[in-house]
């Protein structure tokens, strides 16, 4: 279920891409914005934050709220620390398969991908698509390659092809194997030639690299998934605190 604050920033967007709060206005105060969604002042500050992350409005004390631009001007930024968090990143983005193949690991993937050289994959490319503040226009936000074990693959069948929910997800509710652990693996990289063109940027412009290998009981690993995110795209975060204090 999308929360309701989202659904007031994606109608806002939508009236900012419309021209019905063209460049340069000013948005009505928060106020009037919560009495014309009938939800609470709180909701829309939530609402207006969203838009502000993504460069859509500024916002200033005793000024109120501009419109800086029709589309987004920054990333998708999203907190991922735990697995409820990708759930909730795969609830927020669609997916759309590119193709699908069989391959077998030489010593270059075997050595990204944490596996023995020799070992057979069914491999799928995918996009995982955002629709920023309800715009029509669906962009890339990264892609991702996708390792499944022949096994896993053979039972899971079409299911990929489904727009939404994640690969993991998929996999356990077809085939009972369950992640106990995720190992993450991220570092920076350059778009290369073909990944600049799916993803819509620049070639050899900075990206950031996420491996993610979901371990089962027993560490069995069936599933390892490659994501390569435009710098401007993707914000990771993780908070850390000092033991016992």
């Amino acid at each position: 279920m999308v929360a309701r604050y989202e659904e007031v920033a994606r109608s806002l967007a939508r009236r900012i891409e419309d021209a019905t709060y063209p460049v340069g206005s000013q948005l009505p105060p928060e106020v009037e914005l919560a009495s014309a969604y009938a939800v609470s002042r709180a909701t829309v500050r939530s609402a207006l934050d969203s838009l502000e992350r993504l460069g859509m409005v500024s916002r200033r004390r005793r000024i109120g709220t501009r419109v800086e631009a029709v589309r987004p001007t920054t990333g998708y930024a999203r907190t991922v620390t735990t697995m409820n968090e990708l759930v909730q990143y795969s609830t927020e983005t669609r997916r759309s398969v590119l193709g699908q193949r069989e391959v077998v690991a030489d010593a270059d993937l075997a050595s990204l991908l944490g596996c023995e050289p020799g070992r057979p994959w069914v491999h799928l490319r995918m996009l995982r698509l955002d629709e920023v503040g309800g715009l029509d226009e669906q962009r890339p936000l990264c892609h991702t390659d996708v390792y499944l074990d022949p096994d896993v693959a053979l039972v899971v069948g079409d299911r990929m092809a489904r727009p939404d929910g994640l690969i993991n997800e998929i996999v356990e509710q077809c085939t009972g194997r369950m992640t106990v652990r995720v190992d993450q693996r991220i570092r920076a990289c350059s778009l290369s030639a073909d990944l600049a063109d799916v993803l819509r940027a620049e070639i050899g412009s900075p990206a950031l690299q996420i491996v993610r290998r979901y371990v089962e009981r027993g560490g069995d690993v069936a599933q390892v998934t490659v994501s390569v995110h435009p710098a401007d795209r993707f914000e990771f975060t993780v908070s850390m605190e000092r033991a016992g204090g």
